[in-house]
């Protein structure tokens, strides 16, 4: 094959990768707005089903979701079978609770016989995607095959396998609003309670240590008022509980551990101001001696910055295994979050690509606080890139590569580290920790292993904060050439 034709079929490929991809992104995204401001578990499920379906083009394919371990299902969905049906999977996916349902499950000819496999087949499905949206909390979705005849793809299971995800955690989303609403129940009936029974008169009777009726416990109001004060405790710890299994489902989103990649040491960690967090961090293995690495600061907090934050790192990822190059990825990312999120919504971002083989680190900053470069004691900003993502719709974006030298050390942090010591309220920069401050702690201790070094500074802006609430979220990754 002649160059010129070599040429023209790369990029006929990498033009079909880069349809594929967005419409993978896109296809996410409706899915996500779909059902992201739905605020009932069936209607989630019910809008989840008929969405895959209908892009799959499917014959049948239902949805499961289980409570600890009960034999029946807490929820369930189904098109294409009929209640019989429905009613037989139920009683026989009970003997498979809840161990053997937590592997993803796609049949071909060549698959093994598992059972759970055998049992997917008597029911004409081939695909099971597991969900686990908290501890108490899992299920899975099974598929048929398509109208059309064709198999599932690696692409096709790659996205299938993204909407699973995506499904887990608007549920744990609409489990916690279910949370809320009960607790905003419980908060009206102490309010009723309280109007009921005049407050200057109850809190007259509670500091009267005279009264009779309080003191033989025979006073009804309050005791009423105690009995509704104890149920909203109750209340606020199933409250807690939630967000915290919240936190639990975005913190498995997460690296479990950084890469294990010949000749650098990488140590990473997020701490969130609140349950969620709106950064994120992430490693994508690119080969033996590659690794792509990024974090990202998406602005606002709470429930809504980390579920962008999740968005973006999906959307990340399937860039990034399309190999593109790191400006075209960031284009790619930027438009993305422009065209779907609300006006007043970016991120920061920095992404790198480590090769040791090489031993270079190219990367590319969209408007993020510069990471530290120390070598020998000094250091350097890589501020190379452009701006913000999601800011305006078209952006271009450079790259620069840096050789790596043994004993180097790269500190990649979000503005929640160099903001330390600031509040909500005031924000003065003469309060925060600062750049400076940071580069002088990570140039006196450079000598220190990653993991040590992420200690030395977590420990250090914590310290320097403790006479302010955390109001941001804190993000590091330390990387460290040996």
């Amino acid at each position: 094959m002649s160059l010129e034709a070599e040429n023209h079929s790369a990029e006929e490929f990498t033009e079909d990768a880069l349809a594929r991809r967005v419409y993978h992104l896109n296809t996410l995204y409706e899915l996500n707005q779909e059902i992201s401001t739905l605020k009932d578990v069936h209607a989630v499920l019910n809008a989840s089903l008929l969405y895959l379906t209908g892009v799959f083009g499917l014959r049948r394919g239902l949805i499961a979701i289980y409570k600890g371990d009960e034999p029946q299902p807490h929820k369930f969905v189904s098109r294409g079978m009929d209640e019989s049906a429905e009613i037989r999977w139920c009683q026989q996916l009970e003997s498979y609770l809840p161990l053997h349902v937590m592997e993803e499950v796609c049949i071909t000819e060549n698959d093994s016989d598992s059972p759970l496999a055998a049992l997917l087949k008597g029911y004409e499905l081939c695909i099971w995607l597991p969900l686990k949206v908290d501890e108490q909390t899992w299920g899975g979705i099974a598929l048929g095959d398509k109208l059309s005849g064709m198999e599932f793809t690696a692409d096709d299971m790659e996205l299938l396998s993204t909407i699973a995800m995506t499904l887990q955690n608007v549920l744990n989303n609409v489990l916690l609003i279910e949370a809320l609403n009960e607790s905003i129940n419980k908060e009206k009936r102490i309010r009723t309670v309280f109007q009921r029974y005049a407050p200057e008169t109850v809190i007259n009777e509670v500091l009267n240590p005279s009264n009779e009726e309080l003191l033989l416990g025979k006073s009804e109001a309050v005791r009423r008022m105690f009995d509704e004060i104890i149920s909203r405790l109750e209340e606020q710890h199933v409250l807690e509980r939630d967000l915290e299994d919240a936190y639990n489902v975005q913190k498995y989103l997460l690296p479990d551990r950084p890469p294990q990649i010949l000749g650098i040491e990488i140590a990473p960690r997020s701490i969130p101001a609140r349950y969620v967090c709106g950064d994120f961090y992430d490693f994508i293995s690119l080969s033996p001696h590659e690794v792509g690495v990024s974090l990202a600061d998406i602005s606002g907090k709470g429930m809504p910055a980390a579920m962008i934050a999740t968005m973006l790192q999906t959307a990340t990822r399937t860039c990034v295994r399309s190999y593109y190059s790191i400006p075209s990825i960031l284009a790619v990312l930027n438009r993305f979050m422009f065209q779907h999120t609300e006006d007043h919504r970016y991120a920061t971002m920095f992404y790198g690509h480590v090769d040791t083989k090489e031993r270079t680190f190219t990367y590319s900053n969209a408007g993020h606080p510069p990471p530290i470069l120390c070598r020998n004691g000094e250091v350097q900003l890589l501020e190379v890139g452009g701006t913000f993502i999601g800011m305006f719709e078209q952006c271009s974006y450079d790259q620069d590569t840096i050789s790596l030298q043994s004993r180097d050390v790269l500190v990649i942090y979000s503005d929640g580290v160099t903001d330390a010591g600031t509040s909500a309220d005031t924000d003065e920069p003469d309060d925060a920790f600062g750049q400076e401050r940071l580069e002088t702690i990570i140039a006196t201790h450079s000598t220190l292993s990653a993991d040590a070094l992420l200690d030395r500074i977590i420990a250090e802006v914590t310290g320097y904060a403790n006479r302010q609430k955390q109001f941001d979220d804190i993000t590091l990754i330390v990387m460290k050439v040996e």
